[in-house]
Parts: C-alpha cells; structure tokens; sequence
C-alpha cells in the first residue's frame, strides 16, 4: 500500500513510452559511441532533440512488445546495416555531415576499461568464463574473470580502471570521457597486467617463427598478417624476444579500438 508497485507499474507501463525510449537510446549510444538523443539523461525540452525520431520509436515499441527484453533488442541493432557499415571515410559525405550524424559510416571506439582487460585475457588464453561468486579485486593477478565480477570499491577505485576513464562509482554518469594520456601509453610500456598476459601468450604460440607470427595475428586480430607484417616480425623475433614482440602486438590500435 506505498504505492511503489504502482510506480513499477507505471513506469514499465506500454502506455508509458519514455522508459522504453531512454533505454533504446542508452543501448544505441554503447555500440555507436552517441545516442540518437545525445543528452541521454535528459529527454526533456532542455535536451537534445532525436537525430533519428522514428527509429528510435521503432527500437522502443520492439523493445516492448518483445518483453523488454535486451539481448532482442541488441540483436536487432547489431544485425542492421547500420552498424555493419565500414568506418571508411567519404568526402561528399562528410562535407555535407562531419559529425556523422545521419550514420553513414562507423564510428570508431575504444575499448572501455573492462572490455580492454577481458580482450587481453582472452587473447592470451587465461580468460577464466565461467560465472563468477565473490567479486575480487582486479588488480589481484589470480583473478582472471570477467571485469563485470570485478569488485568495485567506492573509496578506492582501481588504478587501471581509473587510467582508462572509469566513471567516480560515486556519482550518475551518463557516458564515459573518454581521453589520451601518456600514462595510458606508459601502462602498455611498463604495466605488469600487460607484460603476465604478453609472456602467456608468448607461450602459447607454437611452431616455426612463422607459424607463430601467423598465429599471433589471427589470434589477437583475427585475420592474416600481411608480408609487410611478417618481414617486421621476422626481424623483430631474430633475437628470440617473443614476449616483447607479443607486448608490441597487444598494444596495438587495431585491438583496442573497435573498428
């Protein structure tokens, strides 16, 4: 008798379309990097307007009628043509729209703090998959779980999270700032998570000194590496520096910022 049921009911109503709207727009702006409404907390007369309004309608009424149900909802995202287009640049295009705003190229992005270390662990082959129960510190070196069991302090956020734009986990923030720093280069340089997941995936390559060139681009970006690539890496290997050269590879633009 509160009413907060009432609320709940409210809120998640069909006949009340904003939730459903904040969330479509919330879940577009992870994978495209901007909302259609840029002020995602604000969807007010003070906020922006939409770039696209019947999409974004269109994302709220199948958000709804397939249950509120996320994973649909991102499915229908990222099987669209939309978010399949290259990243390519086109001067017509962006003469007429610099911003991107009409879509019609990708956006690249890097990868957030949680997604950088749970790529670097899978790529070595340490990424520990299964579910997790008490959330540990990530900077503890025998937790090789998914970032998202991490445990997050509000007194004293983790140092990597930090470098990498971690919001302050005491405060509403509605999309991460995303800046480059040198320390951010430094941490790929010298950092000691970096260099355990480097020396695991030295170790992991097998055969010739081609073969695992070969196998080190497929595995960390997934495609074949080029002659020029293969000559470089031939040349870097020559003195057996297999962890340096993994090092090199993981700090690459290529795996940390999707493309």
């Amino acid at each position: 008798g509160s009413g907060r049921l009432e609320l709940a009911e409210a809120i998640v109503s069909p006949e009340n379309p904003l939730t459903a709207r904040v969330m479509a727009n919330r879940i577009w702006q992870h994978h495209f990097g901007e909302g259609l409404v840029r002020t995602v907390s604000n969807f007010g007369r003070m906020g922006e307007t939409p770039s696209h309004p019947e999409l974004l309608d269109h994302l709220a009424s199948s958000f709804i009628a397939n249950g509120w149900s996320m994973k649909k909802l991102h499915r229908e995202i990222l099987l669209s043509e939309t978010y399949q287009r290259s990243a390519e640049q086109n001067a017509k295009n962006f003469a007429v729209d610099p911003d991107n705003r009409l879509l019609w190229r990708a956006n690249r992005q890097r990868l957030d703090a949680e997604s950088m270390r749970d790529t670097l662990l899978r790529v070595s082959g340490e990424l520990d998959g299964t579910p997790g129960a008490k959330p540990l510190p990530l900077d503890q070196p025998e937790n090789r779980k998914r970032s998202v069991y991490g445990f997050i302090s509000r007194r004293k956020l983790d140092g990597t999270l930090a470098l990498f734009d971690f919001p302050n986990p005491n405060l509403s923030a509605e999309k991460r700032i995303v800046t480059a720093t040198p320390l951010q280069q430094l941490y790929f340089l010298n950092g000691e998570f970096l260099s355990a997941r480097a020396e695991a995936l030295a170790k992991k390559l097998t055969g010739t000194p081609d073969e695992r060139i070969r196998q080190a681009y497929r595995t960390i970006f997934g495609r074949e590496a080029t002659a020029a690539e293969m000559k470089l890496g031939q040349e870097f290997v020559a003195s057996g520096e297999w962890r340096a050269y993994a090092q090199v590879l993981l700090s690459a633009n290529e795996l940390l910022f999707v493309n």
